[in-house]
């Protein structure tokens, strides 16, 4: 049986240091699974380890992975919001540099742009992180106005200070 397996940075809309994921395999209307290996470029790597706390955004991600990947082939990535943990508990303080890591989301239910998912982080055997996470994917020109709306204003206070 042949699995379909797609690079990670076609489907989430994070770059450079903060795109955690490598490749997405699995995906289903409502669960995908992700892989990745930790590395030293990883925000909050320090002494050879990453803080435990980015299971959180490694599951977000993996949320972001199957909303682009649900809306279609060829279909770009777009910013969505974190707007709530439910629950999650971290079962490590860190992930070892060079840790192989697998990422299991399943939509738990949505209305509208609204969703709430269950999230697992592990390692081989090792499970290293559980969360619900409660996501928004808003109207994409509305939302983006939005953010660069804010942005302009932040920059012209950052001027004025």
């Amino acid at each position: 049986m042949t699995q379909n397996i797609f690079e990670a940075a076609t489907l989430i809309p994070q770059s450079g240091r903060m795109k955690l994921l490598d490749r997405v395999i699995k995906p289903s209307q409502k669960e995908l699974q992700a892989e990745t290996a930790v590395t030293e470029t990883w925000p909050l790597a320090e002494s050879g380890a990453v803080s435990a706390l980015l299971c959180i955004e490694l599951v977000a991600q993996a949320i972001s992975a199957l909303s682009t990947w649900r809306r279609g082939e060829g279909t770009l990535p777009r910013p969505g919001l974190l707007v709530g943990i439910k629950e999650s508990q971290l079962f490590c303080r860190t992930l070892s540099i060079g840790t192989e890591i697998t990422v299991t989301v399943e939509e738990l239910y949505h209305l509208g742009n609204y969703a709430v998912f269950a999230g697992r982080v592990t390692s081989g055997s090792s499970l290293l992180c559980t969360a619900t996470l409660q996501v928004m994917e808003p109207e994409e020109e509305g939302y983006l106005y939005l953010l660069k709306e804010r942005t302009s204003r932040l920059v012209e206070k950052e001027r004025e200070d």
